[in-house]
């Protein structure tokens, strides 16, 4: 199940992104994500762990179509109150999302692998979920944000305490492990400074360089969906060369592994 976010953690993440120093950090990752993901036109976009709507919003005002889905109720009603009737919002677990398969152009994780009890699972059903990109937002372990966080839990209990933190590296290779082979990513980071020092180096964190070290503690992450099988639309009519192999994928070949046998003309 994961850490589910009570109301004080709800209003707490508010308050946060109130503030002077949340609110130059929430532009710093917009503006991360909108580099990253780039779409050439209006997408369907489902938010797995949408919290309470502030980055909904955001995809909702560059014109894209939303959907939210949500494990806290009390981050749901944030939400609600937030988008009202322009997102679809659920309530449920990234692990197993209600939804058809590639039933969204662009499913989203921000800052939401942190605190769901099977990450791998999580991101499966994402890629099951989305049919051109996942975008994913996460915590970075390899930064000096992340090593403060991870040392504070030691002695102080926050939000934080409860979150596990992933590095760019860990990232791609539970991408490679699920999609069974490299596929088209594209990332960056930011934040590359103790977020106290924010409001004086705001400037820095703006520039192109300083996005491409793979230290930030916020990962912006683009992974790009690319059917790897050529189907055979009418396969009584193909002439299929001797010891070819085909893949034969069954419905719902997402939630259980295809089959693979060789078919040759001899049979």
């Amino acid at each position: 199940m994961g850490y589910i976010f009570s109301l004080a953690d709800a209003e707490r993440y508010e308050r946060w992104f109130r503030s002077a120093t949340g609110r130059m950090a929430l532009e710093l990752e917009q503006g991360l994500l909108g580099e990253v993901w780039r779409p050439a036109s209006a997408q369907r976009v489902l938010e797995v762990g949408c919290g309470t709507g502030i980055f909904l919003e955001w995809f909702r005002s560059r014109g894209h179509m939303v959907a939210g889905l949500e494990p806290s109720g009390a981050s749901l009603e944030l939400a609600r109150r937030r988008l009202g009737q322009k997102a679809r919002l659920i309530q449920g677990f990234a692990e197993d999302l209600p939804y058809e398969d590639n039933e969204f152009d662009t499913v989203a994780l921000i800052t939401t692998l942190e605190f769901v009890a099977d990450p791998y699972a999580a991101l499966k059903e994402a890629f099951r979920v989305a049919r051109r990109n996942v975008l994913l937002g996460a915590l970075n372990s390899f930064s000096i944000g992340g090593l403060q966080y991870i040392l504070e839990k030691f002695w102080k209990n926050s939000l934080y305490s409860h979150a596990r933190f992933f590095s760019l590296f860990e990232l791609n290779r539970m991408c490679d492990q699920i999609l069974r082979g490299r596929v088209p990513i594209e990332w960056r980071t930011c934040l590359s400074f103790p977020l106290q020092l924010l409001p004086y180096l705001h400037f820095v964190e703006r520039m192109s360089f300083m996005r491409k070290t793979p230290f930030g503690h916020f990962i912006g992450m683009r992974v790009d969906m690319r059917c790897r099988v050529r189907t055979l639309q009418t396969p009584v009519f193909d002439e299929i060369p001797a010891g070819a192999k085909i893949s034969v994928h069954y419905p719902g070949c997402w939630r259980t592994p295809a089959k693979v046998r060789d078919i040759s003309p001899d049979g």
